[in-house]
């Protein structure tokens, strides 16, 4: 059994994750732009800074208790994982992201 300390530990650490939505919000949809850009321009995938935004969210969310944004963070993490993205994967990726999107949206919401 954890101790009171422990308890207010964790809710300080959750309370943080909780805060540093809008800023994971932000660099998500960043990314996404530039991604839009890169490959509707025959540009190189830009994936790497999505990839690793994703995948933080996708390990350390559930451990927030967080479930369903760690889910919705790990379609598109195994999405990424599995494509070299082209302009046709673009709207699904999207719809993926928005997903994503709301569920960081909804936290923020409710804990805001």
């Amino acid at each position: 059994m954890l101790s009171e300390k422990a308890h207010k530990l964790i809710a300080k650490q959750r309370q943080r994750y909780i805060e540093s939505m809008p800023v994971k919000r932000n660099a998500i949809m960043a990314c996404m732009t530039q991604i839009n850009a890169a490959v509707r321009s025959g540009e190189p995938d830009l994936c790497d800074k999505l990839f690793q935004q994703v995948h933080r969210l996708a390990g350390s969310a559930g451990s927030y208790g967080f479930e369903n944004l760690g889910q919705a963070a790990s379609v598109v993490d195994s999405y990424l994982i599995a494509k070299s993205l082209q302009a046709v994967d673009l709207p699904k990726l999207e719809s993926m992201l928005q997903k994503l999107i709301d569920e960081i949206d909804e936290i923020t919401d409710k804990n805001g």
